[in-house]
């Protein structure tokens, strides 16, 4: 495991499965994902055709919040995320609402290539994900030696806008648009705790990226890019706020 990625880990172990408990106890995240798995997918279920059966890579999935309702819907999920606090919560949700996932904790770049190369019709990323690599060309190859052939890519991540102005209102350094710096900071959830406990919380280790950044990786890798959506803010419908693609391995 790479240093950084390293210091992510201890980040997203620090008080992770308390923060997800906290926020919502398993058994009802578990009722809601149930009852309205498409709800709880929200604007990400646009882009996937069917779900019965659909291998399912998703990619730093987290607390399974869109895991499990895929699942819900029948696909076949294995989450790979760094942190065993998001594993507990996930598998604990999933458990209540009947359905299984495999979780895998690992670094992502270091994915089981034995084990996983052209195994999934879909890889799936949401909630800023890509800031957390810093070198993006080699998050791309392994998203594509995940994918079968006509396999598709869903990446949804923050806008590169965030760089600039900090439109999610994350409370994250903003800096050039063009900056290739990499830096530290807060996890995106460490503005919901109290000072004090936000002092005490490890940092992440970032690099952040440019769209043109993001596109070219994605071809360079041998994606064939079949779509590139812009969302509004979530308070601010004005300006960008995260974007979706979609990418096919040929």
């Amino acid at each position: 495991m790479v240093e950084y990625s390293k210091q992510n880990k201890r980040a997203w172990e620090y008080n992770a499965y308390d923060f997800w408990y906290q926020n919502c106890p398993p058994k009802e995240r578990a009722k809601a994902d149930v009852q309205n798995p498409i709800k709880q997918l929200r604007k990400y279920a646009d882009y996937f055709d069917k779900y019965d059966g659909v291998r399912v890579a998703n990619i730093c999935g987290s607390c399974g919040k869109k895991a499990v309702p895929l699942a819900v819907l029948g696909a076949d999920v294995t989450v790979f995320d760094i942190s065993e606090d998001n594993k507990r919560y996930a598998q604990e949700v999933a458990e209540a609402a009947n359905v299984k996932i495999n979780y895998q904790v690992c670094d992502v770049l270091e994915i089981d290539r034995k084990v996983y190369a052209n195994s999934f019709d879909i890889v799936f990323m949401e909630g800023g994900v890509l800031h957390y690599f810093h070198d993006i060309n080699d998050f791309m190859k392994i998203m594509y030696f995940l994918l079968k052939k006509g396999g598709k890519m869903i990446c949804s991540d923050f806008h590169p806008f965030t760089k600039i102005i900090d439109s999610l209102l994350l409370q994250q350094k903003t800096m050039s648009y063009f900056s290739t710096d990499i830096f530290e900071g807060e996890m995106a959830h460490a503005r919901f705790f109290s000072d004090e406990i936000r002092k005490k919380m490890p940092l992440c280790s970032y690099r952040k990226y440019t769209i043109s950044e993001i596109i070219n990786s994605v071809i360079g890798n041998g994606f064939t890019l079949r779509q590139f959506d812009e969302h509004p803010a979530w308070e601010n419908p004005d300006v960008p706020g995260e974007f979706t693609l979609v990418a096919i391995k040929e």
